[in-house]
């Protein structure tokens, strides 16, 4: 990004003009140690204290006094820290400098590491996500109104492997599973496992055969009586 940080405490305020990123030194190593720690130290103990303070309910009254003060000051600083961090982006908007207190307090600011260098920036990435994202919104928003036996019993005239029609007539056109024990849609008699046959029965009472579409009347257990009728599922 042909970015650096600088110690503006270095640079002088008035008398000659500085050039942005050319003119004065980097962050020193205080500065350097400061920022580590105030960025990865300081986020990570103010997560654990209020974790640990709601863990230990210090905002509920029925606990001491000192927990009840422990509690609103954590709120206060946050409020505080909060109020500050939105006054310092106002003024980075305005000026440019310091995108957030840390840099603000450090006096570390962000400039150009060299003045000549050309951004080369390539779309290629962002033009295949965003025609993804496009395509994937668009099945998103299609495959709902495509029911999944439709498609079947149009791709079915297509298929050129006959040697899997009797396993496709004996498995389940629901879950595609070949049942151990199936059951027949009355009155068509077609093949179906029980849970897929009892579900769509007992989901829609106008269920239809996703093979034949003819309105399921009852089921019947292979070799068996009818075990369920449309009143009843």
């Amino acid at each position: 990004m042909n970015l650096r940080y600088r110690d503006e405490r270095a640079v002088p305020i008035g008398g000659k003009q500085v050039r942005t990123g050319l003119e004065g030194p980097g962050l020193t190593m205080s500065q350097k140690i400061w920022y580590c720690l105030a960025t990865v130290g300081g986020q990570y103990i103010w997560a654990r204290l209020q974790s640990f303070s709601a863990f230990r309910r210090w905002g509920d009254s029925e606990q001491r006094s000192l927990g009840r003060r422990a509690w609103g000051l954590i709120n206060n600083v946050e409020g505080f820290y909060k109020a500050a961090s939105f006054s310092n982006l106002l003024v980075f908007l305005y000026t440019g400098r310091y995108r957030n207190l840390i840099e603000r307090v450090l006096r570390a600011r962000l400039v150009y590491g060299s003045p000549n260098m050309n951004r080369a920036v390539s779309f290629e990435y962002m033009n295949r996500q965003l025609v993804w994202n496009e395509f994937s919104e668009m099945l998103l928003l299609l495959l709902p109104l495509f029911k999944s036996s439709s498609v079947r019993k149009i791709l079915l005239p297509f298929s050129k492997d006959n040697s899997n029609s009797a396993v496709e007539e004996n498995a389940c056109p629901i879950c595609l599973a070949n049942p151990t024990t199936p059951f027949f849609a009355l009155p068509c008699q077609h093949r179906y496992c029980y849970y897929c046959l009892r579900t769509r029965c007992a989901a829609s009472t106008s269920f239809r055969c996703t093979r034949c579409n003819e309105p399921v009347m009852a089921m019947q257990r292979y070799g068996g009586s009818i075990v369920n009728k449309p009143t009843k599922i």
